[in-house]
């Protein structure tokens, strides 16, 4: 599995901009983006993360001490971190971050008073997409105007879900906001559905999972994220999966998610 995302990265498509999005909070946005985000680094993709989100858990899960961060980009109209690529280093060269503070909160206000306030991301994404293989936002539980600058700057959706009967309103929703988005970014589309923190014994995963696939199609990933202790206990620690946990079930699904999603990308492209 490895050695084909070696191979599937050596032939570099560059600059695709995803956004991690749910309207509910506690369904794993922020583990998906960093371990999702070292899958495709540890297989040679260059990436940067972004935390869009102002609870910043992804700035402190990856224990990164930042350089710039977020809310500096959307109060300045200036954006010389971005050219000079003074991003965080996570792990290791190629993987990046754009750390969020508690600043992040109040940046709404700023916002409000920009004629192109829902661009604010996008333009400066625009100076650094070409440095990267995969550039992921982990976007708010809210559809505030971070969350549209989010979704505005990205290419795809990918929405992570626990597998219960409102999950499929709240997609539907994420649906429609996406298609009132197009004037903004025609080519923002939906790229799949992570089943995660899945319990193969309640019965209700699996009927939850039946009707996404059902109503949703090939959207929803064949890969399902188990729901596992390691996950939480890895991000105490401040830790991805692969370090805590490298052999375990949890380390092989998110590489295989790795796998799936950059399939799905390369196809869509």
């Amino acid at each position: 599995m490895i050695a084909h995302l070696v191979k599937t990265f050596s032939n570099r498509d560059m600059g695709k901009v995803i956004s991690i999005v749910n309207q509910k909070g506690g369904v794993g946005k922020t583990t998906l983006t960093y371990n999702l985000g070292s899958a495709l680094w540890q297989s040679k993709a260059k990436v940067l993360l972004i935390d869009n989100d102002p609870q910043a858990n992804l700035t402190t899960y990856t224990q990164t001490q930042t350089l710039i961060t977020i809310d500096e980009i959307y109060v300045s109209r200036k954006f010389e971190g971005f050219e000079k690529n003074q991003f965080s280093t996570i792990l290791g060269e190629g993987f990046s971050l754009l750390g969020a503070d508690s600043m992040l909160a109040g940046v709404e206000y700023y916002l409000a008073s920009r004629g192109d306030k829902e661009f604010v991301l996008k333009n400066a994404l625009s100076l650094v997409k070409d440095q990267f293989d995969y550039i992921i936002i982990d976007n708010p539980p809210a559809l505030n105007m971070l969350t549209v600058n989010g979704l505005v700057a990205s290419d795809y959706v990918v929405v992570p879900v626990q597998l219960e009967y409102f999950s499929l309103e709240g997609i539907v929703a994420l649906e429609k906001t996406i298609a009132s988005l197009k004037e903004k970014n025609p080519h923002l589309e939906l790229l799949g559905i992570v089943p995660n923190m899945f319990d193969d014994r309640r019965k209700l995963n699996w009927e939850v999972l039946e009707a996404l696939k059902k109503e949703f199609g090939e959207k929803v990933f064949e890969t399902k994220i188990h729901d596992c202790v390691k996950i939480a206990e890895s991000s105490g620690h401040g830790k991805n999966i692969f370090q805590y946990h490298p052999k375990g079930r949890s380390s092989k699904e998110f590489n295989a998610l790795a796998e799936e999603l950059g399939s799905k990308c390369t196809i869509k492209n």
